[in-house]
């Protein structure tokens, strides 16, 4: 019989793959908004019991990106203009401040490697990819404002809007526009330019943010 210490941090590891695995799939569209999320399908999946798969659920629907309906069971989150526009403004009010407190603890490696990410963001070969990449380039700045409690409140909004970014990532001009705006950024970080980084990450959001209310506001009319 496994000793009892083990049981929670097992159901604790299978949980956070779980939860994981989902963000992925609903962020990529491959679970679109409304799609049912069965436990025992998903406990079938990945061949564990019932439990960290309710677990994994629940920081769904806590990260916003599933709803759980009484007696009907638990849901992709619907996307919105509304809370797209929300998590921007959140996003745009706590990655300019994460810059700056990391801009005197950038090392030429960061900067090096965050330029690296930038090139394969124009070579990559999917959407989904490209969004991949430039979640990275940005949390590689980040990383050095040695602030988890901030960063960890940036990841989860951007696992929410993942989907929403997605829909502008497929646009050929967006790509253009956002590439620029990158290598604004990290000219501002070599620079050390703290207040112009900062001015620079929130316009670089806010731009963002106006594409995919755009997009998602013509969704709505329809």
């Amino acid at each position: 019989m496994a000793s009892l210490g083990l049981i929670k941090p097992r159901i604790l590891g299978s949980t956070a793959i779980i939860a994981d695995a989902l963000r992925e799939a609903i962020s990529s569209n491959e679970l679109p908004p409304g799609a049912p999320l069965k436990q025992d399908e998903i406990a079938s999946s990945f061949s564990v019991s019932q439990t960290p798969v309710r677990e994994a659920l629940k920081l769904l629907v806590s990260e916003g990106l599933a709803t759980l309906h009484h007696n009907r069971g638990c849901f992709v989150a619907a996307m919105s203009s509304a809370v797209a526009r929300e998590l921007m403004e959140f996003r745009a009010a706590l990655e300019p401040r994460l810059a700056g407190w990391a801009l005197d603890h950038l090392t030429e490696r960061d900067i090096e490697q965050a330029g690296l990410v930038m090139k394969k963001i124009d070579t990559a070969a999917s959407p989904a990819q490209r969004l991949l990449f430039a979640t990275e380039f940005h949390t590689i700045i980040y990383a050095r404002a040695n602030r988890p409690f901030f960063l960890e409140q940036v990841g989860r909004a951007r696992n929410n809007l993942n989907r929403y970014l997605l829909l502008a990532w497929r646009d050929g001009a967006f790509s253009t526009a956002t590439q620029s705006e990158h290598q604004d950024i990290l000219n501002l970080c070599v620079a050390r330019d703290r207040a112009g980084l900062m001015n620079c990450i929130e316009q670089h959001i806010v731009a963002s943010g106006d594409v995919v209310l755009r997009y998602l506001q013509a969704l709505e009319s329809k």
